[in-house]
């Protein structure tokens, strides 16, 4: 009964005198319990009533959520959602708005593919909601604009009830309805902000037609960089066709013919990059080139969209390194460290892994439910710890990445640039040689501390002269 008090003064407020009703016959029921069969139907009443009674601060975000998607969706504009949805931040509104054009943008033209829907089907089909249990692919989402709407509207907070709970059960959180709350109006999981990067991605290329888009193509990306005398991973001139056999087919099996993109082919001819002798102290032997990922923010496209004045040069807001894994061909295969102030500090943070995020079907039996979960204290092959090692050039990469970032795309948002650093030709003892190998559009952060401010000022700026655009059209 001293729940019942409080509660009533509730659905006073929130559903009036026919709430009351129904509360007052709820609490008769539960008064013929205690007398008929006093304690279990009383027990379990009272146990409804206290779990409601402390989710009430769910109900609360998820109306949130459920109010800003829906104004949204009924056509309300970024700039009135500033004054009449109360309780968001920049940075909450921003992903919201985001979240909400996926119904738009699926049938919008893409820089990279057919359409926006394309792309997601393509990049999602091997991302899963971590379980524990079965993966079930992302892209069932993507299948269709309705697919993508329950997905939206049910499906994700859904998961994002379930993980909250588990997190608070496992120790990981406080506060299981604050967990809540973040994982619907401000995510910080890599997933969800590098969707959000994708979004932003591809509406800014649509709403400004720049160019500079087009340098996701790894080959247009070294012709740039050649131009602009930014340092890149070298292409051969020679061969003009490379031809390459299996050891053991026979009958014209196992045999590949490459031309050579410099004679007009469509094969990027390349040696095998080696790691500097400082980067190879901190991996195991028989590893691949371990690259270092920088992201990149830019305002350059905001003066395209209608915003005038002079913008900020591009900065840095992420940086992770990559330590590959033994007997792998790429550093895909890898422990992430984060390097969380490599601007001026080149030691490496925490390691972690996000390998449970891929696990398909019944690979993700056993594995994490949590990225948490996934954090790595030691490199899983040499059982180095890590965690406070020097990683030599950081910094310089970090320097290198902004100025490519100024002069190659100042129009794109954001940018994720790989790094090598690679053994000094001319002096073997002095620094690392630092290549640019390519620069990814729709980038995610690799679990890497973010610049929370600047990024959230970027989301804001873009989406509101994004929406501005879209209702001009």
């Amino acid at each position: 009964m001293l729940v019942a008090v409080p509660l009533l003064f509730v659905l006073q407020g929130v559903v009036g005198s026919e709430g009351q009703r129904h509360f007052h016959c709820f609490l008769g029921s539960l008064k013929g319990s205690l007398t008929a069969q006093p304690w279990p139907a009383a027990i379990a009443g009272l146990c409804v009533l206290l779990l409601l009674w402390s989710m009430r601060s769910m109900f609360a975000t998820l109306f949130i959520f459920w109010r800003t998607v829906l104004f949204f969706w009924t056509g309300g504009s970024y700039e009135d959602a500033r004054t009449r949805l109360v309780g968001l931040t920049d940075f909450g509104r921003a992903h919201l708005y985001s979240l909400a054009s996926v119904l738009w943008l699926m049938r919008q033209p893409h820089y990279r593919t057919g359409t926006f829907q394309e792309d997601m089907l393509t990049n999602l089909r091997n991302v899963v909601l971590p379980t524990g249990f079965y993966g079930v692919p992302l892209s069932m989402w993507a299948r269709s604009r309705l697919h993508a709407a329950v997905g939206i509207f049910f499906f994700l907070p859904l998961a994002a009830f379930i993980g909250s709970l588990w997190r608070r059960l496992r120790g990981l959180e406080s506060s299981a309805a604050d967990c809540f709350a973040r994982s619907l109006l401000e995510p910080r999981d890599w997933l969800q902000l590098w969707r959000m990067n994708c979004r932003l991605a591809s509406m800014t290329a649509l709403a400004t037609q720049s160019k500079d888009f087009e340098l996701e193509d790894k080959w247009r990306f070294i012709q740039s960089c050649l131009q602009n005398g930014i340092p890149v991973s070298p292409v051969m001139d020679l061969p003009v066709t490379l031809i390459a056999k299996d050891v053991n087919e026979e009958g014209g099996m196992g045999i590949h013919v490459l031309k050579n993109v410099m004679h007009g082919g469509r094969w990027i001819l390349q040696e095998k990059l080696d790691n500097c002798e400082a980067v190879n102290k901190l991996l195991p032997k028989e590893c691949p080139l371990s690259t270092m990922r920088v992201v990149t923010g830019s305002r350059g496209a905001l003066p395209l969209l209608g915003v005038h004045g002079s913008q900020p040069k591009p900065k840095s807001l992420c940086t992770v390194w990559r330590a590959g894994r033994a007997g792998a061909s790429t550093d895909h295969s890898c422990v992430m460290y984060n390097l969380p102030a490599a601007q001026h500090d080149e030691r490496l943070g925490t390691g972690s892994s996000s390998a449970h995020w891929y696990a398909r079907g019944w690979k993700s039996l056993g594995m994490p439910m949590s990225t948490a979960d996934g954090s790595i204290s030691a490199h899983p092959d040499t059982g180095m710890v890590l965690e406070g090692c020097q990683l030599p050039g950081a910094s310089a990469a970090v320097d290198l990445c902004e100025r490519a970032h100024a002069v190659m795309m100042p129009t794109v948002p954001l940018a994720g640039w790989d790094v090598a650093f690679c053994p000094n030709k001319g002096s073997p003892s002095g620094p690392p040689e630092l290549m640019l190998l390519e620069a990814n559009l729709s980038c995610n952060f690799f679990r890497g501390s973010v610049a929370w401010k600047e990024y959230s000022s970027i989301l804001d700026a873009h989406f509101s002269a994004i929406d501005s655009w879209r209702r001009r059209q």
